[in-house]
């Protein structure tokens, strides 16, 4: 029989709102993490199964509002301390019974409503679709972007729309005005001193500013990179809508820049304006020239300098190895990591025996598949604003 709040005749529980909100809080002093979702489902079990046992709603709750093994002894004591008034194992109710024996009918409980058939089959068929929807959510996160249909890739465009990572900042050498800070800012600190007679008493200050770190995209748009170079570039235009500093290209026979064409808001739109720009595409791949381009580039500053550089081809190359491992080398030394992005990688029989992928490896800092959206979403993460450091790979493939 239950002692404490909540308790109703006959050892039953009134289901009150009050009550459960007041459990809930218990569990918290206990240490067990309940949220608000957990405590309205909990309130709505027991006003439709109605009154219950010590040992039902004792049940009821610890499928609830425990999400771990670890959490069911200090659920047990909040429980009896709440229910029993006493936070003592020994004092926990007994079993519930069979469900048979729970479910009466309307003559042996007059008091209690009738439970709503069709609603109960509506909520369940909603779950039901639910677990649908995640099912083919998690199916077109794994499916490969060769193996996908029209269809598919449209919901991809939705997919990698909601990724949004919080792309990477850098400390820069440039400074702006702060409340507190390690240099001193004089005009600052001179203008301030004119409201006290000359005097500075208050010191002008100033620190490094943050700046986001620019990320270069170069999508291998050839024959053999067809499949995929359609994803990779709704994945770039989905890291434009995110930050500012970022630059795409396509890397065919030569080099385009596409970073403007895929400004716009539409997918469909931009991605019609790149393929009327790039006039190779499904051509041929001269990896080291378009990469040449890139480094050699007109800009007041190099467009790879300090940047996070994603490149996404086969390897399947006509220049000479030796040129593209020359200009590799260049690249690495600029950018601040180099992230490869192979789909053949996807094959657990794959070795990087193609000489524009063997002459490019010792230069990589991240060598990735990208085949699939969820390869994409750890090069998000990668990218995104986390302290990390530039892995080991090239020391790997020396």
């Amino acid at each position: 029989m239950l002692a404490g709040p909540g308790a109703g005749r006959d050892g039953g529980v009134v289901p009150t709102r009050q009550s459960c909100v007041e459990f809930a809080g218990v569990l918290r002093r206990h240490g067990v993490q309940v949220s608000t979702d957990q405590v309205v489902a909990f309130h709505e079990a027991l006003h439709l199964l109605g009154e219950l046992t010590a040992g039902d709603v004792f049940a009821a709750g610890r499928c609830l509002l425990t999400m771990d093994v670890a959490d069911h002894r200090p659920y047990a004591l909040a429980f009896t301390e709440y229910f029993l008034g006493t936070p003592d194992l020994d004092a926990l109710p007994p079993a519930p019974s069979p469900p048979a024996a729970v479910a009466t009918s309307e003559a042996e409980q007059p008091g209690q409503p009738p439970l709503d058939l069709a609603v109960t089959e509506q909520r369940l068929d909603l779950l039901a679709a639910a677990r649908v929807v995640a099912s083919e959510r998690e199916v077109l996160r794994t499916k490969a972007f060769s193996a996908m249909t029209a269809q598919d890739r449209r919901q991809l465009v939705r997919l990698m729309r909601d990724m949004q990572p919080r792309l990477e900042r850098r400390l820069t050498r440039r400074r702006a005005s702060a409340a507190h800070g390690r240099y001193l800012d004089p005009r600052r600190t001179m203008r301030k001193a004119l409201a006290t007679e000359g005097e500075p008493i208050r010191l002008g200050r100033r620190r490094r500013r943050f700046q986001q770190r620019p990320v270069v995209l170069v999508v291998d748009v050839s024959g053999s990179m067809a499949p995929y170079a359609h994803a990779i570039l709704l994945f770039g235009h989905a890291l434009m809508q995110t930050g500012s500093n970022i630059s795409v290209f396509t890397a065919g026979t030569r080099l385009h820049e596409v970073t403007g064409h895929l400004r716009r808001r539409s997918v469909d739109g931009a991605l019609d304006r790149v393929g009327k720009a790039v006039a190779d595409w499904d051509g041929g791949t001269r990896l080291a020239t378009s990469f040449g381009s890139l480094l050699d580039r007109d800009r007041p500053t190099s467009v790879a300098r300090g940047a996070s550089v994603i490149i996404c081809s086969d390897g399947l190359d006509r220049d000479d190895p030796r040129e593209l491992a020359d200009v590799m080398s260049r690249l690495a030394r600029r950018a601040h990591r180099v992230v490869w992005l192979n789909p053949l990688k996807a094959d657990p029989r794959y070795e990087p025996l193609a000489r524009g992928m063997a002459a490019a490896l010792p230069h990589v800092d991240h060598f990735h598949s990208g085949h699939n959206l969820a390869s994409l979403e750890e090069i998000a993460g990668l990218i995104s604003d986390q302290p990390r450091r530039r892995a080991s790979t090239r020391s790997q493939h020396a």
